[in-house]
Formats: C-alpha cells, sequence, structure tokens
C-alpha cells in the first residue's frame, strides 16, 4: 500500500488521514502543534459553522462525538439595513437544509480529540512545523504528499492559479469574539422572539459590512455564540485594528452593535466575552485565492492542497469548513479509485479540476455574490425570499448547496423563473 504524507492537522487534513488510515493507507501526518496546544494554546479557526451534510462525513469516519448535544444552527435570521441604525431594516427567516441540524463545535476540541486518536487507529504522528525543505523531503520519502496547512505561509508551496481567483487582495478586515450570557439566560433565548429555531443570525448593512452570530459550542463554555465581522475597509465597521485581546475586541462589537442595531441594545447588554480563554478571539485579513493543483518542489517532487489550501474562502457565507471535510472527502475517495497508479501531474490536475466543479465552484461563486452589491436576479431572489417561507427555506439550502441557488442569483431568466414559482410577480411580467 502506498505512503502517503499530510502537512497540516487542521480539519480538512485530519479527515483526510482517517479516511485514508481506515482504508489501509500508510499516513503520516505532520502537526505543528501537540493535541495540548491545540486545545489549551491556540485561537479557533473562525466560527466553522458546518451543516448536518458535513457532519456526517465526520460520523461515518467515526471522528463526531459532539453533534448530538450541541448548541444547533438549524435556521437564519437575516436582517438588512441600508445603513446604521436603519429604521426600516428588513429581516427574513428560514431554515438551512429544510430543518437538519448543524452547528459550530470549537475546532480545538475537535482537533484535541482526532489527534489523541490517531495513533491508536493506525496512523502515524510526527509534531513538527515543516518547513519549505523539509516539505521537500518529505515529498521524496512518499508517494503523494498532500498539503493542508489552511492559510499558513507554507501554502505558498503552491501557486494561485490566477484565473479562477476573482480577487488579488482582501475584501473585509475581520474580527471575531466568542461570547456568552452574563445573565445565565441561555444564548439560545437571545433571538427567540424572531425565531422558532436555534439561528445563525445574519446583519447587513450596506456600504459598511456585515456581522454574524453563529451558535457556538466552546471547548469549555459550551453553548455560545461565536460573532464574525466582516468590515469593509476605512467603513463605520471597521473598528478592531488595535484589539489585543479578546476582552477588547468583545468591547468594540458591543459599540458597533450598539451603532448599527439599537433594536438589539438588550442582547448587548448581556453578552460577555468567555475570559477563561485567552485565545477565544481573532482579528485579521486575507485575500480569498484559489490554488493550482499542485506545487512543484525544488526537488522536483509534488505537492497537492486540500481545504483551505486549496480554496481560502472569505467566510461570510460560511463555505471554508464546509469545503474542507468535502474535498477532504473527495481526495480520499480519489486515491483510493486510483489503486497502484502513480500520483503524477496528470491525475492532480484531474482530481482538482473535479473538486473545483463538484464543491469549489459554486461555492466560490455564492461567495463573490454576497461580497458585492446585488445584481438585479440576486435582488429579485431576496425579494421572493421575503415574501414567501417556502421560497425563503429554498434561498438557505443554497448555503450548504450552492449549485441550487447560484443560477437564480446571477441570472435574469432563472431569478424570474423562481419568482414564478413562488407566485410573485415580477416588474415587466
Amino acid at each position: 500500500m502506498k505512503k502517503i504524507a499530510i502537512i497540516g492537522s487542521g480539519q480538512a487534513g485530519c479527515i483526510l488521514a482517517y479516511a485514508l488510515v481506515k482504508k489501509g493507507y500508510a499516513v503520516t501526518l505532520y502537526s505543528d502543534k501537540t493535541p495540548d496546544q491545540w486545545l489549551n494554546h491556540s485561537k479557533p479557526t473562525g466560527t466553522a459553522c458546518l451543516y448536518a451534510e458535513v457532519i456526517d462525513i465526520e460520523r461515518e469516519l467515526g471522528m463526531e462525538f459532539w453533534a448530538d448535544d450541541m448548541f444547533p444552527a438549524e435556521g437564519v435570521l437575516l436582517e438588512s439595513a441600508r445603513f446604521a441604525s436603519d429604521p426600516e431594516a428588513t429581516s427574513m427567516m428560514g431554515r438551512i437544509e429544510y430543518g437538519r441540524r448543524g452547528g459550530a463545535i470549537d475546532q480545538r476540541l475537535r482537533i484535541h480529540r482526532w489527534l489523541e486518536d490517531f495513533e491508536g487507529i493506525g496512523g502515524t504522528l510526527v509534531i513538527e512545523s515543516v518547513t519549505p525543505e523539509r516539505a521537500d523531503q518529505i515529498a521524496l520519502a512518499h508517494d503523494l504528499t498532500v498539503l493542508a496547512a489552511g492559510k499558513a505561509d507554507l501554502g505558498r508551496l503552491i501557486p494561485r492559479d490566477p484565473f479562477r481567483s476573482v480577487y488579488d487582495r482582501p475584501q473585509r478586515n475581520l474580527a471575531m469574539t466568542i461570547v456568552r450570557s452574563k445573565s445565565g439566560q441561555h444564548v439560545r433565548d437571545w433571538f427567540s422572539d424572531r425565531t422558532p429555531y436555534s439561528s445563525t443570525k445574519f446583519d447587513f448593512f450596506a456600504e459598511e459590512g456585515e456581522y454574524f452570530w453563529v451558535p457556538y459550542n466552546h471547548k469549555t463554555a459550551g453553548p455560545t455564540y461565536g460573532i464574525l465581522f466582516e468590515a469593509k475597509e476605512g467603513r463605520g465597521m471597521d473598528r478592531f485594528g488595535d484589539c489585543k485581546n479578546g476582552m477588547e475586541t468583545t468591547e468594540v462589537a458591543r459599540q458597533i452593535i450598539r451603532d448599527f442595531a439599537p433594536w438589539e441594545h438588550h442582547i448587548v447588554d448581556d453578552i460577555e466575552y468567555v475570559e477563561e480563554d485567552p485565545h477565544g478571539w481573532l482579528t485579521g485579513r486575507f485575500a480569498p485565492m484559489v490554488r493550482k493543483a499542485f506545487g512543484r518542489l525544488s526537488s522536483g517532487g509534488l505537492i497537492m492542497p486540500v481545504g483551505d489550501t486549496a480554496i481560502t474562502f472569505d467566510p461570510i457565507c460560511g463555505q471554508g469548513g464546509n469545503f474542507a471535510s468535502r474535498s477532504a472527502k473527495y481526495l480520499a475517495e480519489e486515491i483510493l479509485r486510483h489503486g497502484d497508479a502513480a500520483f503524477d501531474e496528470l491525475w492532480m490536475t484531474e482530481v482538482n479540476l473535479g473538486m473545483w466543479e463538484k464543491y469549489g465552484k459554486g461555492g466560490c461563486e455564492l461567495t463573490r455574490i454576497f461580497l458585492e452589491k446585488p445584481s438585479e436576479a440576486t435582488q429579485i431572489v431576496l425579494d421572493t425570499a421575503r415574501k414567501d417561507p417556502r421560497a425563503t427555506d429554498a434561498y438557505y439550502y443554497g448555503f450548504p448547496h450552492p449549485e441550487s441557488i447560484v443560477p437564480a442569483l446571477t441570472d435574469l431568466n432563472v431569478a424570474q423563473a423562481f419568482a414564478a414559482r413562488y407566485d410573485i410577480t415580477q416588474p415587466g411580467n
């Protein structure tokens, strides 16, 4: 059986490693952190809210230990405003995957458990901060080397694909903080007067940016919310540049929500940072990117990407974590199907193209749509979804399944057909 190396122990790397070990491959997983460092000394890698179908991937591999008891994401409450404190802000409520339960389990908790168990199922775990030179040595010693290093600098080993990468600079300045109720009420009650579901809350403010409340299951605090801010550079929401810790990030978050959504002051007054976790916050920015099918190392060896290394998504549509699991599963299946043949350039190119068509292209297009001003087609779909709950559910189904909604969001004829399906009359019809 062929020897496979996976550099990077995030979600995609772990899922790929487990899938291959369970099929009998000799897999070495390289992690730059010990399990304890992942759990106790690392920042979260985002909210990583996964759809139910993606959680099923972990369940099938025997990697899922938390979903039955999690604070779930069952629906979405979307509020759209023209400007801060807009008195005519509109709202739209619906289900994700028609009521199936997704959710965000603290990535640090999951990876800690997976790394602790990995050698017990037959894999080899190496704790090492791999350099480009070391990656070259690893590639020479294995039949296939896969890079699952997320957005880390090591990703530069695989060139950016200029034809599939829409952007060459960051589209938003990002911040995230994990908060709970300081009054002791369950965080699901914050929005219970507006939605019957345990919901993700989206807030869109036209020229300013967006923020998202994501049901989050913290490693020690349990049910919490991860609040993710997507601030347009230089606009009123772009205030996190000087934050040095979670308390400061949370205070800025409070100020923004008070200014932009004063109708939520009662929630703002109740939130507090999960202060026992010094790492439960993030600030930063990065350019969304699609990388090529492989990189060629100095020795001539090849290294191929998976997960965030293959496609770095802006988090606005929640595609990154879900693509990580789907791409890892897809790659594992292609490796198994390839048998004993060589993992050459042609195979890597074909696999990458298949992964792009099945999971990457639609997610990138959906993300682009949300980063930019709504087109006429997009506006028709949104107007329809606001008026008919069946259309709302169909619209939100497009987040885990972009192929189901992107055509309507981008093609005027398809958008009009979407509206007609729900008996919403369009101008000129």
